[in-house]
């Protein structure tokens, strides 16, 4: 294709003609910039006025445009064919085609914006293609070139919206505002628990993180919200680094049924628990869920992912289980771990509009490794754990063997990290995969 098709000529001219006698037009459109243009000169003379703009200087003639030009010797160079002559001829001729109004041009100059992004798509395109023919290539590798491509477009091609004052868009948020919340109060997605709805919801855009040590049951709580989103008919995506799909649905069953994993497994079951296998096994065929099982994803492969099933079937949800880096130097490890919360909250949350919940697991010091990058990201930060014997008994048996503590939160309260005795309390079944809430224990009062 000739790429001399994707031209507007007039869309050019008219934008140059209109900035001649409506050079503050040019504050509105900073997006457009000299190197979109198809006519050279046309490019050149647009950095002129906006360079003699950013000087103080409306009168744009010929004589101010000409000498700006020549103040510039790599510009100088660009157009020397085209002289003062013909530039004093083509000033003359803008009388005819200047728009009079902001939103004309506007229109203009987004017209000279879509036939340059079209020009440098299909030349990106084309060297795509090429790299389709190397038969050595990836599928991987593939997908990460035609990624970074469209990414430097978008970043290229970013159409700045006209600045508004806030009174002007109040309505518009504040029934944002109203249509996120639910009659009963509660707004994003509530958890499963209700006694962390009194401190967060899961909303888009946000990053909720569960840590805990190594095998106390974090990845239950995970998938115990996944059950509970898609309970409630919200479509869940959970990425699981460490467990098979059987494996998986092994934890599923007996979360469902509440029938120990282990006789699920060895089939140990009466006929009236093998009926609830079946209901089970029926319930989940008409779930909005998907569970990948992909130890080395990419983020490349996981955007993809989350795209592909917001379009499929509308997800909403997403989980990461978990936040790990196989990398064997700890300094490159720790960079590792930031950059992936980082992305979880930034592309995944944000530009995707999702909320995600992922974990993360603590050191023997109860850290885990970049933990500044980590907590820098995250919305809320939660660290799971087993109680202790001694915590057992001066809670009492009926405040759980587990618990929460809150230590960041940017959606509301937070416990104090220092205060060993705030934090909420769960029971916690490892056989039937199963978590609920417990009495809350009464904190120690030291001047009883």
């Amino acid at each position: 294709m000739d790429l001399s098709e994707l031209n507007d000529v007039q869309a050019e001219s008219g934008v140059i003609a209109t900035l001649v006698y409506h050079p503050e037009f040019i504050l509105h459109t900073d997006y457009l910039k000299p190197g979109y243009f198809y006519a050279t000169d046309n490019g050149c003379i647009y950095w002129a006025i906006s360079e003699l703009y950013k000087a103080g200087v409306e009168n744009i003639d010929a004589l101010n445009i000409s000498n700006m030009l020549n103040s510039n010797k790599a510009v100088k160079q660009t157009i020397q064919n085209y002289n003062l002559p013909s530039l004093q001829e083509y000033i003359d001729l803008c009388a005819e085609t200047a728009r009079g109004t902001l939103e004309e041009y506007k229109l203009l100059a987004q017209r000279v914006v879509t036939l340059s992004y079209k020009r440098d798509l299909i030349r990106n395109m084309s060297a795509l293609e090429k790299l389709c023919f190397d038969k050595e290539m990836s599928l991987g590798e593939l997908t990460k070139h035609r990624n970074d491509i469209i990414a430097k477009l978008d970043e290229k091609y970013v159409v700045s919206e006209e600045i508004k004052m806030m009174g002007d868009e109040v309505d518009d948020l504040w029934g944002e505002i109203c249509s996120r919340r639910t009659p009963d109060g509660i707004y994003g997605i509530p958890s499963m628990f209700p006694v962390l709805n009194e401190w967060f919801t899961y909303e888009p855009t946000e990053l909720i993180l569960i840590q805990a040590s190594y095998k106390q049951g974090k990845s239950v709580i995970l998938m115990l919200e996944a059950l509970h989103k898609i309970t409630n008919g919200i479509p869940t995506l959970y990425i699981d680094r460490e467990m098979s799909d059987r494996l998986f649905y092994e934890r599923v069953l007996a979360a469902l049924t509440g029938i120990e994993v282990k006789r699920i497994k060895n089939g140990r079951y009466n006929e009236e628990e093998a009926r609830r296998i079946a209901d089970a096994n029926e319930w989940m065929k008409k779930q909005p869920f998907v569970h990948m099982y992909r130890p080395d994803i990419t983020e490349e492969e996981l955007y993809a992912i989350c795209k592909i099933l917001k379009y499929k079937m509308g997800l909403q949800f997403v989980i990461y289980d978990y936040i790990k880096s196989n990398e064997s130097d700890s300094s490159v490890n720790y960079n590792v771990l930031g950059r992936i919360t980082d992305f979880l909250k930034n592309k995944i949350g944000g530009e995707l509009n999702m909320a995600v919940l992922s974990a993360a697991q603590l050191n023997r010091d109860g850290k885990i490794g970049d933990s500044i990058k980590i907590n820098r990201y995250l919305s809320v930060g939660i660290k799971w754990f087993l109680k202790t014997p001694d915590q057992i008994m001066k809670d009492g048996p009926e405040c759980g063997n587990a618990g929460m503590k809150i230590y960041i939160n940017r959606l509301g309260a937070q416990m104090p990290e220092d205060d060993e005795e705030e934090y909420l309390d769960f029971v916690f079944d490892g056989d039937r995969m199963m978590i609920s809430e417990a009495k809350q224990h009464t904190k120690t009062n030291e001047f009883d």
